[in-house]
């Protein structure tokens, strides 16, 4: 996975382990968008705005985009804080929605292992 998004003033507390969030940070890099002005456009008060970029860079820097639970709070779910995400970055979320669908499918695979076999993982 290139890296070289994360050169930018606008990325570089971003380090992908998705390909979708390398896709995302990219468009971050092309729209020159900072963390503050996207999480505004999501709907974020101003007085969330520190958590709420913590949650992004947590989401961008996810190997699951945030979808195992790791990051919660009262404003998104993970589905809807991605959907959100790709809205705001003009990115079309239909042709992820498979990818997205397959790494909520290997979450639960993966609790499901851990909850039979505890000591497996």
């Amino acid at each position: 996975m290139s890296h070289i998004a994360n050169q930018s003033k606008y990325t570089r507390h971003y380090h992908p382990r998705h390909l979708l969030a390398q896709y995302a940070i990219n468009q971050i890099a092309t729209l020159e968008l900072r963390s503050q002005d996207i999480v505004k456009a999501m709907g974020y008060p101003i007085k969330h705005t520190i958590p709420a970029c913590e949650r992004l860079r947590h989401v961008l820097s996810n190997k699951y985009l945030g979808l195992d639970g790791s990051y919660m709070d009262k404003y998104f779910t993970a589905e809807e804080f991605l959907a959100t995400l790709f809205a705001v970055l003009d990115i079309p979320h239909t042709p992820f929605a498979e990818d997205i669908a397959r790494s909520k499918m290997l979450l639960c695979t993966l609790s499901m292992i851990i909850k039979v076999h505890p000591m497996a993982v």
